[in-house]
């Protein structure tokens, strides 16, 4: 038989419970039900470990600990076996490989999810706000997630706000009200900045003037061909 990409949670324990009897091997039955020998494997220790409950639905935005993760972790480094421990902690073999890298890399974190965060609606922030966003990221190594919750804005607003506190310090996240209110304007910044919007006004009409001109020549065209045809058919 084929093998299959997806299996039920009640087959998963069908083929489990046949495994468990002991009356066939692992690879005929793998076999038999289309599925690999590791997935077999695999799916008999989650079960062995955790009951059914290890076939419940998993969730994309499920929560691990970062104990937990480091227990899991440990446990591979003991056995030295990604299919016990994950088995074992109820979790994917991927998952557990990436735990493991993250582990040696000293990455590995609370993963607490919040969805609602990346599709909030935005809305306008003081200077003072902004101010105390940023404060508050940089105080909790950077957790955006919980920011964006906390103060009701976008992940990527808040994530954008601190980036460019960074990279500009405090007048990276000023409005232009306030960044002219802390810096106005000498009057020969001021004289620069009309003689630039005079330009583009004048570059504005200019264009205006030439959409007019191609506008007509295009009419006297279609008259002049509109009158060709007319003499044609006398």
């Amino acid at each position: 038989m084929d093998k299959r990409s997806k299996f039920t949670k009640e087959e998963k324990i069908a083929i489990v419970k046949r495994y468990l009897e002991g009356t066939i091997g692992p690879t005929s039955l793998a076999r038999e039900f289309g599925c690999s020998r590791r997935q077999l494997c695999r799916w008999s220790r989650g079960y062995e470990a955790h009951g059914e409950a290890y076939f419940r639905d998993s969730s994309r935005h499920k929560a691990y600990t970062e104990e937990f993760k480091i227990e899991a972790v440990e446990y591979f480094l003991k056995t030295y076996s990604v299919d016990k421990a994950a088995a074992k902690y109820g979790i994917s073999d991927s998952v557990l490989q990436k735990w493991i890298k993250a582990y040696k890399d000293g990455t590995l974190k609370d993963r607490i999810p919040m969805p609602e965060v990346y599709s909030m609606k935005g809305r306008r922030t003081t200077f003072e706000e902004r101010k105390e966003i940023v404060h508050y990221c940089l105080m909790h190594d950077k957790n955006y997630k919980e920011a964006a919750k906390i103060y009701s804005l976008p992940y990527s607003r808040v994530f954008n706000m601190v980036k460019k506190y960074e990279q500009e310090g405090e007048e990276g996240i000023m409005d232009a009200k306030t960044r002219n209110a802390l810096h106005p304007l000498t009057e020969i910044e001021k004289l620069q900045r009309e003689n630039e919007r005079l330009k583009k006004e004048l570059e504005l009409e200019k264009l205006k003037r030439e959409l007019v001109q191609k506008k007509i020549s295009l009419e006297k065209e279609r008259l002049q061909e509109f009158k060709k045809k007319l003499h044609t058919k006398q």
